[in-house]
């Protein structure tokens, strides 16, 4: 298989602690140079001129280039970057980007390995050297759902051991390796050519063929007795080549060799497609409306009707979801003052997964998850970790179920399968919810995760919140479980204990058996079949009894046979299979050549041939009766068919025969639906995520212009009243004033303007040279002109026609802030007492 390596560049980011600097040299006097990576590195419990001393450090052991980051730099390849103290980093693709410490409790490490598992996804390579401190699990969780690869330093090398590899949680780890192991592994991933993670034989075609991923998938059943042909083929391949990246396997062929030899490998894969990512009180929002709107009804509803409260989580890993549950409905009891009877079944596929559940313990940096509240009142906390009380573990069963396979628990108030149907195909989909379905009593809730829906189940559920998938069970009614069918590249053919395919060494084997009984020395005419009428060999043709039509070739028995034959070896074919022994027919008549011919028939089952079992021998022998006894005679019978009865026989065959056609065909049309439906439901999902996605930046664009409104709002307040302030100001001085715009409208003007020029109310916006006025001025407008043009101020004495006073006027242009003029404001001012 000749694949072809994409060029990506990889970045990968190290966690230190300040105490282990040591092994850092370690780490770069090892690794190649000119690897097509970025790495970056951030220090825990650094000092405040550490950056520099570190630079120095590094420029001595490694020939690449070494930078303190800046805000706002550019990652290149084939450089480090060292991380200031004090800041957290932000990558926006390539891009470094310096923030101060948000206010969210989220560390150094942690936040970084998010931010680099949301770029980089599976080109980004976390890697962990834990030291005095304890961080970095929340990271390494991230980097592992997107795909990417999370390593860590062996304990072995550590120089201070106040944190292991134990207070991470080994289902999040890929490699436990020394600081020279993990140099050597880099270089395999980043350069090797026959590294598979990145591989593509083209854009259209799978990352690993279905031959050999039916073979990787048969192995793992063999082993656990999970299937996994049903699970989404995406998701496999990408743990698969996940796998084979990690054990520098190259070549896929040799992956699958090695898993057929360790256990340790086929355990770990199996692990990995199980998928066992979770944690404590996981997407906030659906456990908040769970613990105000759900668990209050169902304890209350309990406790009314003095009955027990039984809750399933199913999936439930490592126990983190289904002890969250335990403490909201806890809480919920303590509120009401009074005792209840509850079970928590929490089930998995992974034993291993379960034997940490019910310890209940588990690392300090839970604290992330879960209120300082909760932590002290449901945990003991131990030296670097926390453990669950021992009455809330009581409240929990951990048991081992497949999900996929067995009906569940039933009458169950509550039921929780979060995170779990988003890997499954859906059929394997539907199969579940009416499962869990099954499980619920009437009105029982169900909980999904918040990108599952229940599909074609929706009359049988009301929907409580469809943003967090809560629903309530509509009716007591018993639903019938789908069938899975078989499909190309799945693996019900593989463990179907009826094989039909043989490959070579098994055919040999089988032929050397038939020819030791004898049966192939024997001048009779000897076929081999496998239980699908299939032709596997002919050893005799010398009667000529098999008839090869023209075109596709097709080996099923009884339609290459003669006519004649067709209808008693199909009997004789059924009889044997049924009844699991010899079956003999004789005085066939056969007409040919103007001649009739006695045939006797035997079918031969099992033989006594170990190889044989699953497969029959057919004798056809003319006139001559056999040398050889197979069976006695109580077993001879003879066939005789009448002829209308034959040709009655021979129509319905032929039905049939249209009838499994028009079924085949509408099978196919079927399927083809089915796969269009299916690529329509992942376009709907993937566009309902895009939506969701769309209405949270909605939301939050919304939540900004509110603010902004508010802004505004108070802006306006502000400027009503200095207008306000301005009216009353202008009301108050008995001084004539008329603001103008640049094009002479008149935009408002005092009462005492109007006694020298003949406006009103009703004019505003109206040019003023529109106007009568009644001052012994005629160059009136003309002056207000030559001040607009020339920006200055101009006084004049002028009178009044109707009173004789005298007033001065002053035109003055309207200058704003930014130094534009933008019109004229025009006083009259009584200086008769002047």
């Amino acid at each position: 298989m000749k694949l072809q390596l994409e060029n990506q560049l990889f970045v990968v980011g190290i966690a230190i602690f300040a105490e282990n600097l040591q092994l850092l040299e370690t780490f770069f006097s090892h690794l190649p140079k000119q690897l097509n990576i970025a790495l970056i590195i951030v220090v825990q419990n650094q000092s405040a001129n550490f950056p520099s001393q570190l630079v120095q450090l590094l420029e001595g052991k490694t020939s690449l280039t070494v930078h303190t980051i800046e805000d706002g730099m550019k990652m290149n390849p084939w450089t480090v970057y060292i991380v200031p103290e004090g800041k957290y980093l932000q990558l926006e693709t390539q891009t470094l980007n310096l923030l101060d410490p948000p206010s969210e409790s989220d560390t150094p490490i942690n936040y970084f390995f998010k931010s680099l598992a949301q770029e980089w996804g599976k080109h980004a390579l976390a890697i962990l050297i834990p030291g005095s401190g304890r961080d970095g699990q929340e990271g390494l969780i991230a980097i592992r759902d997107a795909n990417g690869i999370a390593l860590v330093k062996s304990p072995e090398t550590d120089q201070f051991t106040s944190m292991s590899t134990n207070a991470i949680s080994p289902d999040l780890i890929e490699e436990i390796l020394s600081p020279v192991e993990l140099a050597q592994l880099i270089y395999h991933i980043v350069e090797l050519e026959e590294n598979p993670l990145l591989l593509r034989e083209d854009k259209e075609s799978p990352l690993i063929p279905s031959e050999e991923l039916e073979e990787i998938l048969s192995i793992l059943y063999k082993y656990k007795e999970i299937d996994f042909s049903y699970y989404k083929t995406s998701t496999i391949t990408r743990r698969i080549i996940h796998r084979c990246t990690l054990l520098r396997s190259g070549k896929l062929e040799n992956y699958i060799h090695c898993l057929k030899n360790s256990e340790e490998e086929q355990k770990i894969l199996c692990q990995d497609l199980l998928i066992g990512a979770t944690s404590f009180f996981r997407d906030p929002p659906a456990w908040e409306y769970l613990r105000t709107e759900i668990l209050p009804e169902l304890v209350k509803k309990a406790q009314q009707e003095e009955k027990q409260l039984r809750i399933w989580v199913s999936a439930c890993a490592t126990g983190e979801e289904a002890y969250s549950i335990a403490m909201l409905v806890d809480e919920a009891m303590r509120k009401t003052g009074k005792s209840l009877n509850v079970k928590i079944f929490a089930t998995d596929i992974d034993s291993n997964a379960l034997e940490i559940a019910a310890r209940g313990i588990y690392p300090e940096s839970i604290a992330n998850d879960i209120s300082p509240e909760y932590l002290e009142q449901y945990f003991n906390y131990e030296v670097g970790s926390y453990q669950v009380k021992r009455s809330l573990r009581e409240m929990l069963i951990f048991a081992p179920h497949d999900l996929t396979k067995n009906p569940g628990f039933s009458r169950m108030n509550l039921v929780s399968c979060r995170n779990v149907l988003i890997y499954m195909q859906p059929e394997l989909q539907q199969r579940v919810l009416r499962l869990l379905h099954f499980s619920l009593l009437s009105q029982g809730i169900l909980l999904l995760g918040n990108t599952e829906s229940i599909g074609e189940l929706e009359e049988e559920f009301i929907i409580l919140n469809s943003r967090l998938k809560v629903y309530r069970k509509r009716r007591d009614v018993q639903l019938s479980l789908t069938h899975l069918t078989q499909k190309a590249v799945t693996l019900p053919t593989i463990y179907s204990s009826r094989k039909t395919k043989l490959n070579r060494s098994r055919l040999d084997q089988m032929l050397t058996e038939v020819f030791q009984l004898g049966f192939g020395e024997r001048k009779i005419t000897t076929f081999l079949v496998n239980v699908d009428n299939r032709l596997l060999n002919v050893f005799y043709n010398e009667a000529e009894l098999l008839q090869i039509p023209i075109g596709e070739a097709n080996l099923e028995i009884t339609e290459i046979i003669l006519p004649e034959l067709k209808l008693p070896l199909g009997t004789a074919l059924h009889r044997a299979k049924r009844d699991k022994q010899t079956v003999l027919y004789t005085g066939i008549k056969l007409y040919r050549n103007n001649q009739e011919e006695n045939i006797t028939l035997r079918v031969g089952y099992n033989c006594n041939a170990p190889s044989l079992e699953e497969y029959l021998i057919v004798f056809l022998e003319i006139e001559t009766p056999p040398t050889v006894s197979l069976v006695n005679d109580r077993q001879k019978k003879v066939y005789e068919v009448a002829p209308e009865v034959a040709q009655q026989i021979t129509e319905l065959e032929y039905e049939l025969q249209q009838t499994r056609e028009n079924l085949q065909a509408a099978v196919e049309e079927l399927e083809t639906i089915n796969e269009e439906q299916q690529a329509t439901n992942e376009e709907l999902l993937a566009s309902n995520e895009e939506l969701q996605s769309t209405n949270e930046e909605l939301q939050s664009a919304n939540e900004e212009l509110f603010t902004i409104n508010s802004q505004y709002q108070a802006k306006i307040e502000q400027l009503t009243h200095l207008s306000e302030d301005i009216d009353n100001l202008l009301l108050s001085i008995d001084i004539g004033v008329v603001f103008l715009d640049k094009n002479f409208r008149i935009r408002r003007f005092t009462p005492p303007a109007t006694q020298a020029i003949n406006i009103r109310g009703t004019d505003i916006n109206r040019p003023i040279y529109h106007f009568t006025h009644n001052l012994d001025c005629p160059d009136f407008i003309a002056i207000i002109q030559q001040a607009l043009n020339h920006q200055k101020l101009i006084e004049r004495e002028v009178t009044l026609s109707a009173t004789g006073e005298n007033l001065l006027l002053r035109i003055h242009p309207y200058i704003r802030e930014d130094d534009i003029n933008d019109g004229i404001v025009i006083t009259l001012v009584n200086i008769n007492e002047l």
